[in-house]
């Protein structure tokens, strides 16, 4: 079970103390303040495992690899709507509109249809 994080402090190095404002995620460099923070306090008569670090390093490479892959998919999903623009469309709702503009949002692809605001999956046909 995941549990949200309300904040992250963290030391720079530098004598500043900065907090991480996105309270939705940790960040790389949160999870290898965690790693290094384990290996620095751990118990010098019952040291981390070598299979437990590798275990701990394939989870970073995997946070890494799957916030690459979600950039990409929100690159995609970008790219899908600006083909939109300049388009008429029909909308679930029976409207239709040309696209003016499109706006990536955190979690979804807003379009701008004669003055107001439409889900990429409110589209139900292209029609030009």
């Amino acid at each position: 079970m995941i549990l949200p994080v309300e904040s992250a402090t963290y030391y720079t190095g530098s004598g500043k103390v900065q907090e991480n404002q996105d309270k939705r995620e940790l960040t790389h460099h949160d999870f290898l303040q965690l790693l290094v923070c384990e290996l620095r306090y751990q118990n010098p008569l019952d040291p981390m495992q070598g299979s437990e670090f590798g275990a701990q390093l394939a989870q970073y490479s995997t946070l890494e690899e799957v916030q690459n892959t979600n950039n990409s998919l929100r690159q995609l999903l970008f790219l899908e709507g600006a083909a939109l623009v300049g388009k008429r469309v029909s909308l679930v709702g029976g409207e239709e509109g040309v696209v003016e503009s499109v706006s990536l949002g955190e979690d979804a692809l807003t379009l701008s249809i004669g003055g107001s605001e439409y889900l990429l999956s409110e589209v139900r046909e292209v029609l030009e």
